[in-house]
């Protein structure tokens, strides 16, 4: 009944409102979407920066008023100097993760003083699984026999993580251009996920899925190989291009096709987040990096180990709760808030402390939210409801009104290429920088 009245008054709304976002701010920049798309420079902190050559759009109809008391809060803006990402590093197709160690995506243990909580019986600590011949016969069992560096050519390095390192390659029998992930077993604490990784990827196929190729096992090395997308990370595009209403309804209702794809399979992805989704110069819109997953079945309908990347997490996994394919929705929710405002909320927190209010309060805070559309606002709420049985599931996110205002997808190849051009304005203007100084010292 609740998601029928909600429904009904989103039908209303969307019949007044232009269903798109427009701050009126000075460093706003704007340029056509086809002919009206909305995209703006983002500084390495969130923070938007002006791109002199896009002129701006007509002005925008009607927008949100500050919904359940919420108000606007971008006066807190971090100034502190970043190091600048090289053009290759922002938009290169990523399968992994932060680069560091693989405790980065994994919760942190003890983060709340609640003994109620940390003495929950279903919370076992994290064992560290020794790299036993018994996996190793396991994973023999389902990759195939060879090495891919003599069955792949052209290697060119395109990214490292946590996780290991991931290569172009290209397939000499069909000339396909492949994505090939290396993992170092004895670096991976939860060893378990390596299976479960290789056996989800391999049973589930979509569109909106880097869908997988082979798998090889050399010495304690593991190989995954991947269909490659050429467009790289969303996140590579939304930390320097403002990304309009329309085009976040667009790559939400993707993200949505995968995940409702996934939850008809029992499958929790469970890491959810801009750096697993990749875009396409095609216009294709894929979400990766299976790592994390978990296959539910009728013996086992519910999860309760804590992990996942600290700023996406949702509060029922943080509270030590059993949960489900809900988790998904919420992380997706985060996304739609981080496609907006280049972060997601509390980036600007140590991970620690995100876990804390993320567990604590009941709706992410929004810098600017009179600013948003009233169907955008709408879609967050039924992503982020803190009751995972209210919060929308995927195959009912797919029917919600925000996402009819979506534009084609054509637009993602122009947006990309804005972001690597930015991103090159900016690494030649330090590289000037540098030379200015060295040659003054």
């Amino acid at each position: 009944m609740i998601r029928q009245i909600c429904v009904a008054a989103c039908d209303f709304l969307s019949a007044t409102s232009a269903m798109y976002f427009h701050p009126d701010k000075p460093w706003l920049v704007t340029a056509h979407l086809g002919n009206q798309i909305t995209q703006l420079s983002r500084g390495n902190q969130g923070r938007r920066a002006t791109h002199p050559l896009t002129p701006p759009l007509p002005p925008e109809p009607q927008l949100a008023s500050s919904l359940l008391g919420e108000k606007d809060n971008e006066k807190e803006v971090d100034t502190k100097s970043a190091p600048v990402p090289t053009a290759e590093s922002i938009y290169m197709s990523s399968l992994l993760g932060a680069e560091g160690t693989e405790e980065d995506v994994f919760l942190l243990p003890g983060t709340f003083s609640s003994r109620s909580t940390m003495e929950d019986p279903r919370v076992r600590p994290q064992k560290k699984f020794q790299l036993t011949e018994e996996l190793l016969e396991r994973l023999r069992g389902i990759v195939n026999e060879g090495d891919p560096m003599t069955k792949y050519t052209e290697f060119v390095k395109i990214g490292r993580g946590g996780f290991g390192t991931v290569y172009k390659a290209i397939n000499p029998a069909t000339g396909d251009v492949v994505a090939l992930k290396k993992m170092p077993l004895r670096k991976r604490n939860r060893k378990e996920l390596v299976v479960n990784e290789i056996q989800i990827m391999k049973e589930n196929r979509h569109p909106n899925i880097v869908n997988y190729i082979d798998s090889y096992l050399v010495d304690e090395d593991l190989w995954l190989v991947m269909e490659y997308v050429d467009g790289g990370t969303l996140t590579s595009v939304l930390v320097r291009v403002f990304i309009e209403e329309r085009v976040i309804a667009a790559i939400s209702r993707e993200c949505l096709k995968a995940l409702a794809f996934l939850h008809s399979k029992n499958v929790i992805h469970r890491d959810v987040k801009s750096d697993n989704i990749l875009l396409g110069m095609d216009g294709s819109v894929k979400l990766t990096d299976f790592g994390l997953c978990a296959q539910l079945t009728p013996e086992r309908s519910t999860r309760c180990t804590v992990l996942g990347s600290p700023y996406w997490v949702a509060p029922e996994i943080l509270k030590r709760k059993e949960y489900d394919t809900q988790v998904d929705i919420w992380a997706l929710g985060i996304v739609a808030i981080e496609m907006l405002e280049g972060e997601p909320p509390y980036f600007k927190e140590s991970p620690a402390q995100a876990q804390r209010l993320i567990a604590q309060n009941r709706y992410p805070p929004l810098r600017m939210p009179s600013k948003m559309s009233i169907l955008f606002h709408a879609f967050l709420h039924s992503c982020l409801d803190i009751n995972p049985s209210i919060r929308w599931t995927a195959r009912e996110l797919l029917e919600h009104p925000f996402l009819q205002t979506a534009v084609s997808l054509s637009v993602l190849p122009e947006l990309i290429r804005v972001a690597r051009k930015i991103c090159q304005a900016i690494e030649a203007l330090h590289a000037t920088k540098a030379s200015s100084e060295n040659k003054q010292e």
